[in-house]
């Protein structure tokens, strides 16, 4: 079962290596050629003793001349072995680490939410690494088998006593270093969940670390962290005692086994059943007997290595753990903005749900106003209009196409969202806007920053649109960071632009602005707001108010002051702050 494991993620994991098949075939040449020649190598060294002990000068300076002449060959095969190394492990590792990365925006974000972030930083680092170096491993051990197999038969020929004894010795140090495998293997699985965790944290600790000297909770995160440090250390401490104590076993039974090999060479010799010359011969290949041994366990390790950070990768490539958001397969260059809930129902967890039977209808080029108390679900409503969640009841159409037949070109290319804490990624700020529209002109760049009223601010900067801010924007106040939002949804020119709370961190001029900005694509555009300030979106087409999961009532501004008292109480509130 284990066996037909390897071999399936081995075949999947050649399509990310084919492309540089011929450098890892040259890697196999240069490897097989450097084991041959460290093949002959002993015989040329017993003959170097052998001109020493008989003082055979001449035959000695020849002997010593071929030494160097393999050692000089062998350190030439190293040089273009590691190149050659280094251009397979390289390709390899972009190919993985690409294929990883693309799987991983395609997870659903239920995904993200329950994992921590460790998980996928561990699989797309450390594993894509192991996996890109146990190719070259395995073709090394593999040439390295293939040449002591020619030295175990010339033993073989040269003497049979010791060619047994050589193999006795030899099956008791692969049996030490069998144990030592099945008993890391047990250690490693652990390790790496642990790992994973850790290195969530970390980022974690890294990402928050503002708000967590603002909360003075240097201690209380530096526990946590030190815990899964410690955690983690001492997983790993226990595959080095494991090693330790077994390599420690292993180098004992060797150290014996060369002492009795002399032995029973000296008794072979006294008996006239071994040659001199055989003798030291068959000494210089002792150690590439044990090496076979150890090359099988080698490789039997790497096996299990494979095993597991394949497995961990295929989990995020493959649906085998983490699902993929689904899309349908009907293409629509452009949608109106037609927007249809139909009995509608979605829960977090399975079991309590957000949104309940809820159904409301959104005609192209209206302005909408989701308003409501906190957790009444307004929030999620924008998360499933843009896909970011699934439904788990009813139907949710587009221009009269159900959602889930739309491809995720025609879903996404046609709405662009501005949330209340948007993601401002450590890029520049010309290159943050170039996410939403990679051949935007300057031009087009800044119409929307004049349009989103932060233009005047870039260009106050000594690098203008060429400012890095930093990760997540920490250059930015609030405000800078929601209108740079603002700036980036209105450069994709969708149909649909959703305002979460987007302009909640604006000072009232500002704010004030980007009601402007907002009025300006009315009519042009189908508009969905989600505000906390009802002020903001009184004079909206249409105002849902939502309340437990569902829509209680719905009309206009001045409609819902006369027929809904949930309403009105919300909006006298809003006057009162």
């Amino acid at each position: 079962m284990k066996h037909s494991k390897f071999l399936k993620n081995f075949s999947k994991t050649w399509v990310y290596i084919k492309e540089c098949r011929m450098n890892l075939i040259g890697y196999a040449i240069v490897s097989i050629v450097e084991a041959i020649i460290g093949a002959i190598l002993p015989l040329i060294s017993a003959k170097v003793i052998l001109n020493i002990t008989n003082g055979a000068m001449r035959q000695l300076m020849l002997s010593a001349l071929a030494v160097f002449s393999i050692d000089f060959i062998l350190y030439i095969a190293f040089y273009f072995k590691e190149r050659l190394y280094k251009k397979v492990y390289q390709k390899t590792l972009i190919n993985l680490q690409t294929a990883v990365a693309k799987e991983t925006l395609k997870l659903e974000i239920k995904e993200i939410d329950k994992a921590s972030s460790g998980v996928f930083i561990e699989r797309l680092n450390k594993d894509t690494q192991d996996i890109s170096g146990l190719f070259m491993e395995y073709t090394y051990w593999f040439s390295n088998i293939i040449s002591n197999i020619g030295v175990l038969v010339a033993i073989f020929l040269l003497n049979k006593y010791l060619f047994v004894y050589a193999i006795i010795t030899s099956i008791c140090i692969f049996l030490i270093n069998k144990k030592r495998l099945c008993k890391q293997f047990e250690v490693q699985r652990n390790a790496r969940k642990i790992q994973e965790k850790k290195t969530g944290l970390i980022g974690e600790l890294v990402r928050g670390i503002r708000d967590i000297k603002v909360l003075n909770a240097n201690d209380t995160l530096l526990k946590q962290v030190t815990n899964k440090i410690v955690e983690s250390s001492n997983e790993e401490l226990k595959m080095f005692r494991i090693r330790s104590i077994y390599q420690y076993f292993e180098n004992n039974l060797r150290a014996i086994s060369n002492l009795l090999f002399i032995i029973i060479g000296c008794f072979l010799y006294e008996k006239s059943l071994l040659t001199l010359p055989t003798f030291i011969i068959i000494y210089n290949y002792q150690p590439k007997i044990k090496n076979l041994l150890t090359g099988i366990v080698n490789l039997a390790e790497y096996n299990k290595k494979f095993v597991v950070a394949s497995d961990r990768i295929y989990e995020i490539i493959e649906n085998e753990k983490f699902s993929k958001e689904h899309f349908g397969t009907r293409k629509k260059k452009k949608l109106s903005g037609h927007i249809v809930f139909d009995h509608v129902s979605f829960s977090y967890d399975g079991e309590k749900k957000i949104i309940n039977e809820m159904s409301f209808e959104i005609k192209p080029n209206q302005k909408v106003a989701f308003v409501g108390k906190s957790g009444a679900g307004k929030t999620t409503i924008f998360s499933l209009i843009t896909k970011l969640y699934s439904i788990d009841a009813g139907k949710i159409q587009l221009d009269g196409h159900d959602m889930n037949d739309l491809d995720c070109d025609s879903l996404r290319n046609n709405m662009s969202i501005i949330t209340q804490n948007p993601y401002i990624f450590n890029f520049s700020i010309k290159d943050n806007l170039l996410l939403a529209k990679e051949n935007a002109s300057m031009k087009e760049i800044r119409d929307a920053c004049k349009m989103a009223c932060i233009d005047d601010f870039i260009m106050s900067l000594p690098n203008k649109y060429e400012t890095m801010i930093g990760e997540n924007g920490v250059i930015l106040s609030g405000g800078q960071k929601q209108r740079l939002a603002i700036a980036r949804a209105l450069l994709m020119k969708t149909e649909i632009i959703l305002f979460d709370e987007a302009t909640s961190a604006l000072d009232n001029e500002t704010q004030s602005e980007i009601q402007n900005a907002i009025e300006n694509l009315k009519g042009e555009y189908t508009i969905l707001i989600v505000a906390h300030r009802l002020s903001t979106v009184i004079d909206s087409d249409k105002i849902f108010v939502v309340d437990d999961g569902k829509i209680i009532s719905s009309g206009s501004h001045k409609d819902l002051l006369s027929k809904s008292a949930f309403y009105r109480n919300l909006y006298e509130k809003d006057l009162n702050v």
